[in-house]
């Protein structure tokens, strides 16, 4: 039976490793540096760019950000995926030399692309030939089916997350690839290879489990960086229309949310059984029992609710029951069942079916927030967490709720993290936008965005209104503030730096 908690564990720990590059075998590692005395100020994330203008290419769609259907071949991409981290080299095995070559790339991730040591760039990624071969193919397959619906029903979410970030790892040589070629002012194969990572991200991103939502969306934010390296080099072609056509929101969040309500029925096997009516008092009996075993099972684990093990392992069914049944009632009837149904069914019924109708409540309240514009989410999500507090404080001795209650912060935060990726692409096709207004206009950039009328400027996603604009002679700033009453840093907030070129 799946662990539910390790499902809010994990996905806690999915962001942490989001910004963070895999770490290779055998590396030993770093130690944490001590805090700094007077930490900096939070602030947006600051991307600084020199551009020339550029109009559209010639056709509009020369350069485009995924695949086409017309080059994509029936197949499943997932095959192709897995065979790409299997044929990638052997890191060193020894420690030292394997910490070496891991500070070698990451300095080449971190180098500006004009400083690249192009040659030792293209024989290191000569040895991941193969791996590039299978996930080219892989993201050309016209479907990506990873076979986990059968494991999120007997499987802990914890066996999954090894495969899932093996992903990570592809997507960072990926990087490498299209900065080689964009070190040769090769687009059209800086094009090609951004097709291939962007479609990795929706890939991953569109399995079913939160987890592979946040990855995706991770390798997606490492592609976005790329599209930055591209419009930066010089004679780039306006990647505008690229950015326009892609797809809003660019990864599909229903297959995670959906898999994460199969895991809820995976915990709860006898939810539907017990919403249909009335049962048996040794029938509710034996349900509650199977359910409460699944989480004393899991009793005990690190980011167990405080007593938690005291009462799923100490207390018994009988006293479990008598314990929250009057309580359970009161709260079923005020959540719509009817009085007369619920005097009919077991206590064991009511205490189980009062936790199920309550979790499905509030987690349905925050995957409805996924279908929301950005104000109206936030203001939704706010609600959900108050009612969650409420839930929690008023539920403090049912194991069931207080268990579900830690994945809830985990779904608000792959929320933002899906808006973020939007945004930062609606960002990017605004400046596309002043680089198109500044080739028909001798290099001049326009005042005010309101000026640029070739193309449609996209508003900012999270407040629906024009991004915030300024400029100073050849440069301008484009910035995506942080909402209103939020602090500013670098998960909510970005600001491009702009320089035209002569």
């Amino acid at each position: 039976m799946t662990r539910l908690p390790a499902c809010a564990i994990l996905a806690a720990a999915a962001f942490v490793v989001m910004a963070q590059p895999p770490a290779p075998p055998n590396v030993e590692p770093a130690k944490a540096a001590p805090p700094a005395a007077n930490p900096p100020a939070s602030q947006a994330h600051i991307i600084t760019l020199i551009v020339s203008p550029a109009a559209a290419p010639t056709p509009a769609l020369k350069f485009e950000l995924l695949p086409r259907l017309r080059d994509r071949t029936p197949g499943n991409a997932a095959l192709d995926y897995h065979r790409a981290y299997i044929l990638r080299p052997t890191w060193p095995r020894d420690p030292a030399e394997s910490r070496k070559q891991d500070e070698m790339v990451s300095k080449w991730e971190d180098s500006p692309v004009d400083q690249l040591p192009v040659a030792e760039v293209k024989k290191f990624l000569a040895g991941y030939a193969g791996t590039f071969k299978s996930l080219d193919q892989g993201s050309r397959c016209d479907r990506c089916d990873w076979e986990l619906i059968r494991k999120l029903h007997t499987d802990s979410i914890g066996m999954l997350l090894p495969e899932i970030q093996a992903n990570r790892e592809l997507a960072r040589f990926q990087k490498l690839r299209i900065r080689a070629d964009l070190a040769g002012n090769d687009f059209a194969a800086a094009s090609r290879d951004l097709q291939t990572g962007f479609r990795l991200a929706k890939d991953v991103g569109e399995g079913p489990t939160l987890i592979q939502m946040l990855v995706g969306l991770a390798i997606a934010a490492v592609f976005t960086g790329e599209v930055d390296q591209f419009v930066q080099r010089p004679d780039a072609p306006n990647l505008y229309w690229a950015l326009a056509t892609l797809p809003r929101p660019f990864v599909d969040p229903r297959p995670g949310l959906e898999g994460e309500a199969m895991l809820f029925e995976t915990l709860f096997p006898n939810a539907k059984e017990f919403e249909k009516g009335p049962v048996s008092t040794d029938r509710a009996n034996q349900m509650l029992e199977d359910t409460l075993g699944a989480f004393r099972r899991t009793a005990g684990g690190e980011g167990m609710p405080s007593g938690f093990e005291s009462v799923a392992g100490k207390l018994g069914l009988t006293a479990y029951v008598a314990l929250h049944y009057p309580d359970a009632k009161k709260q079923l009837i005020a959540l719509g069942r009817p009085a007369a149904e619920v005097d009919k069914m077991p206590p064991a019924q009511v205490v189980a079916l009062r936790s199920v109708t309550l979790i499905r409540a509030l987690t349905d309240d925050q995957a409805k927030c996924f279908s929301l514009p950005y104000p109206q989410a936030r203001a939704e999500l706010a609600r959900v967490q108050a009612r969650t507090a409420t839930v929690v404080k008023e539920n403090q001795t049912d194991v069931l709720i207080q268990l579900f209650s830690l994945t809830l912060p985990a779904m608000e935060k792959v929320y933002q993290a899906h808006t973020r990726t939007d945004r930062r692409l609606a960002g990017l096709r605004a400046v596309e936008a002043v680089r198109m207004y500044a080739a028909a206009n001798n290099g001049q950039i326009p005042k005010q965005l309101a000026d640029v009328t070739l193309v449609p400027v996209p508003d900012d996603p999270n407040t629906g209104k024009p991004f915030e604009y300024a400029a100073d002679g050849k440069t301008f700033t484009l910035t995506a503030p942080a909402t209103a009453g939020e602090q500013a840093n670098s998960s909510n907030s970005f600001r491009y730096v702009v320089t035209i070129r002569k």
